[in-house]
């Protein structure tokens, strides 16, 4: 038609992948966790770019680490819009100090109690029993959700919103920093931030 301009069609709008660092106690099972889940979030839309980094035994450290990744990511211009701490209760002595630290730069620490493993249990099964650290570890072999500290190549990251349920069941009252029950994970934080929550 004459004098009508043709609109040339629009782009959809992508929206821009959420950074979230995250640092983790464990240096094998926590971190591939973290990247199959964000492989398995990131199929169904999820936009966020996860990068674990694995500091070891002490959940002091771990937010150190975590203070030094987020300030140099910042300094480099790309810096990271959260930055989350995952630490297991074991029987460190440092957990306090972990939590004080984490409240001031805030950072979102996220506490497993007795360990990261019983987040594991509870993509296959809905069980709230008090178990030792080495009954846990028995029991996710068992499930075939890890060898040794390999996580399973059929992990079912499908289930995680189950596991969620059931974590928010245990401990109505998760929040970052907290020590829940025992058994208990606040997991379910990080699973929302990685799905833009």
């Amino acid at each position: 038609m004459a004098g009508r301009q043709r609109r040339r069609p629009t782009r959809p709008h992508r929206q821009p992948a959420r950074r979230i660092l995250v640092v983790t106690e464990g240096t094998r099972t926590e971190p591939q966790y973290v990247e199959g889940l964000n492989r398995y979030l990131r199929s169904k839309g999820a936009t966020a770019i996860v990068k674990p980094v694995s500091v070891g035994k002490d959940p002091l450290k771990v937010v150190q680490k975590c203070v030094e990744k987020r300030d140099e990511a910042a300094q480099n211009d790309k810096g990271y819009d959260e930055s989350v701490c995952l630490v297991d209760v074991d029987e460190h002595q440092t957990l306090p100090a972990a939590v004080q630290l984490a409240e001031r730069e805030e950072i979102r620490l996220l506490v497993s109690n007795l360990k990261f493993e019983a987040w594991l249990r509870w993509h296959v099964e809905d069980k709230r029993s008090v178990l030792t650290s080495t009954q846990l570890d028995d029991l996710v072999a068992r499930l075939g959700l890890v060898k040794g500290k390999i996580l399973s190549q059929s992990f079912p990251f499908h289930q995680v919103h189950s596991a969620s349920v059931t974590a928010r069941a245990i401990d109505p009252e998760m929040r970052p920093g907290r020590k829940g029950p025992n058994p208990s994970s606040a997991m379910p934080i990080l699973v929302e931030l990685m799905q833009g929550a």
